[in-house]
């Protein structure tokens, strides 16, 4: 199914000098972004059905995040399974976490230093390095990162995009900027790709907040046919809505403190054994509880009653933290069947958050993955060894 990616993630500032404006990034700071995309498939000119998407990301700078040439960030952007509908009040299924690091330069354009097909655009927006008036008009190249078809098969393809900067408007009660923009991908640089050529078009509007050069919204109305080997074709017609803002980093150090002591049994009961624990660490994500030897009735997602206690413990400890989301991931025992032990963790991850919303946690704060037996921690030859294996993991997102 169709991938589309619009990371366009910089902050601006827009020095006024009579009519003109100067478009340039001033300073690096944490921000999330959620990226919705609603389009319509098309095969060979026949409708095939509408589907939904979901991209978030927290994207922090790094400890070097300033020098000559601009900013340094690191993130994650975590990948949602397509739907049929925006299911923005539901736990989401994650299609894929995926690891980014990029500078971006003080024009806005993007250095990728590890590259995994995110941010899939590079170079857009750029703007003029003068002051710019009202009405203005540019041209620049740049590239984005696309599987259409989410083949694996990532092909990097160049793109012309055309500007126009038109002035200054309320948006939900604040002042911002209007940038709109134009563009279309060259048909250079697919080999290797699902499909022989591209014709595409995209007109996209850009709100930036007057007060700092955050940009708060994005629009981008779609229009994009692949021409396949075969001779058949594939269009995508929709559009995609980008929202951004700044966030506070988690006090991480803080936060895994105050989960420790959440995490302990109440006074008056016998403390947890060593397989019973809750470990609480600072990941690159955020901060992690693992849950180990989770006991569940045999090749099912119902816990067994003697884990009512860390469910308990659990879901307090989450409340300590309530301006964050959290992603739950299952992990079973390897025996050899793939298929059913990625669908088995998936089961226990979303029954664990049935769990979480039953003691009072909103269920529009999860996001959920199985991994089936695909990350070990321990040799699965052993009964020990699988015990461990089989666990459950929150981690509170940045």
């Amino acid at each position: 199914m169709y991938r589309f990616i619009l990371i366009l993630l910089f902050f601006c500032s827009f020095i006024s000098a009579q009519d003109a404006v100067l478009f340039r990034m001033e300073r690096a700071a944490p921000y999330s972004f959620s990226e919705r995309s609603d389009w319509s498939r098309y095969d060979n000119g026949k409708y095939m059905g509408h589907a939904y998407r979901e991209v978030r990301a927290s994207i922090l700078p790094t400890q070097d995040d300033k020098t000559e040439t601009g900013f340094l960030y690191q993130g994650n952007f975590i990948v949602l399974e397509e739907t049929l509908r925006d299911m923005r009040r539901n736990a989401r299924a994650v299609n894929a976490i995926v690891p980014s690091r990029f500078r971006v330069n003080t024009d806005g354009a993007y250095t990728i230093e590890e590259d995994n097909g995110f941010p899939s655009f590079r170079n857009f927006p750029v703007f003029p390095s003068k002051r710019t008036p009202l009405g203005s008009k540019w041209t620049a190249e740049g590239e984005r990162a696309i599987d259409p078809f989410n083949s694996g098969r990532l092909v990097v393809i160049p793109i012309v995009a055309e500007y126009v900067y038109s002035g200054i408007e309320d948006y939900k009660g604040v002042e911002v900027y209007r940038i709109k923009a134009k563009f279309s991908s060259k048909n250079v640089g697919i080999n290797g790709a699902d499909f022989t050529r591209i014709q595409d078009s995209h007109d996209v509007d850009i709100l930036v907040r007057i007060k700092d050069g955050l940009l708060l919204f994005m629009r981008d109305q779609f229009d994009e046919t692949f021409f396949l080997k075969d001779g058949s074709s594939v269009r995508f017609r929709g559009f995609t809505l980008i929202f951004t803002e700044n966030i506070l980093p988690m006090n991480r150090k803080a936060v895994v403190t105050t989960l420790a002591k959440q995490t302990e049994k109440p006074e008056g009961k016998a403390p947890l054994s060593l397989d019973e624990g809750i470990d609480v660490v600072e990941i690159p994500e955020g901060v992690k509880l693992t849950m180990r030897d989770v006991r569940f009735k045999p090749d099912s997602d119902e816990f067994l009653p003697q884990e009512t206690v860390r469910l308990d413990l659990i879901a307090q400890a989450l409340k300590q933290v309530p301006d964050r989301g959290f992603l739950v991931e299952g992990h079973t025992a390897s025996v050899g069947q793939y298929a059913s032990e990625m669908e088995l963790s998936a089961r226990r991850a979303k029954r664990m958050i049935s769990e979480m919303v039953a003691r009072g946690i909103a269920e529009d704060r999860f996001l959920f993955k199985g991994w089936g037996g695909a990350k070990p921690l321990a040799d699965n030859a052993t009964e020990t060894g699988r015990a461990q294996n089989r666990r459950v993991e929150i981690t509170i997102l940045e």
